[in-house]
């Protein structure tokens, strides 16, 4: 082995830097942080013996973080490679535990895996792994805190370079990773991500966040055509007043108007409509909402098929809707599943009941079957939101925060945009203790495209760096991204999730 360069007193300094960047309040960050220095350190050293390393977005999808295709050291075998960091030492062993039973499954033909943890290992802890070692079917190889000051100690110059460069190597790293993208490595991410949410429907942990495309299919008014049909009846209301009438055709083509000029921030124009309107204001939006809305769709469907409980699981433990709209509700009655509407303070599904967290609001169609209504707080404004932002106690966000602490978060049908849940997931991600610095939660988003470009390759290359930069982007917060072309494919890889993998 290539001598440990510089003494104790770098490796001591080393050390430090790596576990003050462990200890980082951001979590997410620190992660990316801590891999990207191993990836570049690792390269220097494995380039020094004339040896290759492959990272993740170079060659391999969903098996491990880095492949070394030569081994390392005077082991020329095929080598895979997995990084994990962890702050609480009582994490490691599961943490450990869950990575070699993954690898047993995926390895395919290679039988040898260095689990690289960052962090120091107890000796209690490393008898156990050495207990482990004899049942396992491939060779298992531990590096602790010690193996990277080794490896870090002998370019000590990279090390500081890359270290006090950090944000800049991320956000160049991730552009090259997005120019070098394929047309195939969206597709190879999601299958990987669809099986990974498999496993968590399998164990019971999955929490569907449902957002206004969750209804989109179904008719149900979209939050720029209700703020702009509420905006235009507010003034057709203060026109008939003065005795000025506008024909039924020209509202129609008023409120197609309005909804370009609102642009993507209605919100401005809500401030007074609830005032406006006074005590029929509900009712209104109400009628506005369903005016021709279905009560299923492809995707309703699939969501109501994820909610069947099976074989005594749940599969998914709770729904949190974003939407005004009982769709869903609708949809778990037909399916015969029990469900419990949750809009308001002190409301708690029974241990058989799906609990439904409306944490914006809700408008059932069918208003005479729930009570006390008047509970539920319409966020339908910018006062709306502040009012969820400021109180951080709220019973909406307490749920929320809950649920992205504990479970699997699936977003659908959301852009991701909303302040308060970015919010959320940047507390959920400071106060979780396990996993530290992987990705629990998943959002399906839809595939950024200029149009009328496709033969235009400096276009395709924006749109694969963009691509990968807005997977960086949601990676801080947790999140990895299921990315689509057409909204058609989601009730596809609902199935997938569910166990039917015949649509690949």
């Amino acid at each position: 082995m290539p001598p440990i360069g510089g003494g104790m007193e770098i490796s001591m300094d080393i050390r430090e830097t790596l576990l003050e960047l462990i200890n980082s309040e951001t979590i997410r960050y620190s992660y990316m942080a801590i891999e990207k220095l191993i990836i570049v350190m690792m390269k220097d050293y494995l380039g020094s013996q004339n040896k290759r390393l492959f990272a993740e977005n170079e060659v391999v999808h969903g098996i491990s973080d880095m492949i070394l295709p030569d081994g390392i050291d005077s082991d020329d075998s095929c080598i895979a490679a997995e990084i994990k960091m962890y702050r609480h030492k009582q994490m490691s062993l599961r943490v450990i535990y869950d990575t070699i039973g993954r690898f047993s499954i995926n390895r395919g033909e290679i039988n040898k895996l260095l689990l690289i943890v960052v962090n120091e290992l107890p000796d209690g802890i490393r008898n156990r792994i050495e207990e482990k070692k004899k049942q396992l079917n491939f060779e298992l190889i531990i590096w602790d805190m010690d193996d990277l000051v080794r490896i870090f100690s002998y370019n000590e110059s990279l090390f500081v370079d890359t270290y006090n460069n950090l944000n800049a190597v991320l956000l160049r790293d991730t552009i090259n990773n997005g120019i070098a993208r394929n047309n195939s490595t969206y597709l190879e991410k999601r299958k990987k991500y669809v099986e990974q949410l498999h496993t968590q429907y399998e164990n019971d942990n999955i929490v569907l966040f449902l957002g206004a495309g969750a209804s989109n299919e179904a008719k149900i008014a979209t939050w720029d055509t209700l703020i702009s049909e509420l905006f235009v009846a507010l003034i057709d209301k203060q026109l008939s007043a003065n005795h000025i009438q506008i024909e039924k055709n020209d509202k129609k083509k008023i409120v197609k108007e309005v909804i370009n000029q609102n642009g993507n921030s209605p919100l401005l124009q809500t401030r007074f409509l609830r005032n406006g309107f006074e005590n029929d204001f509900e009712e209104l939006v109400r009628d506005i909402l369903y005016k021709s809305a279905v009560d299923t769709s492809d995707l309703l469907e699939e969501i109501g098929q994820l909610c069947i409980p099976n074989r005594g699981k749940l599969g998914v433990r709770a729904i949190i809707n974003y939407n005004f709209d009982d769709l869903v509700e609708k949809n778990l009655k037909r399916l015969r599943v029990k469900y419990h509407s949750i809009y308001g303070e002190g409301m708690i599904p029974d241990t058989d009941e799906l609990g439904i967290y409306h944490v914006h609001g809700f408008l059932p169609q069918e208003k005479e079957n729930y009570e006390n209504l008047t509970k539920s707080l319409l966020v339908f404004s910018e006062e709306g939101y502040h009012k969820l932002m400021l109180e951080p106690y709220n019973w909406a966000n307490i749920s929320q925060l809950n649920y992205m602490i504990n479970n699997t978060c699936f977003f659908i049908g959301l852009s991701m945009t909303d302040p308060n849940m970015r919010r959320l997931l940047e507390i959920a991600a400071q106060k979780r203790t396990e996993n530290d610095g992987e990705c629990q939660h998943y959002a399906i988003m839809r595939r950024f495209k200029i149009k009328d470009s496709e033969e235009v390759e400096s276009i395709k290359s924006f749109e694969r760096v963009n691509e990968s930069l807005q997977e960086s982007f949601f990676k801080e917060l947790g999140v990895n991204v299921l990315w689509i072309d057409e909204f058609s494919e989601i009730p596809i890889l609902l199935k997938q999730i569910k166990g039917n993998y015949d649509s690949y």
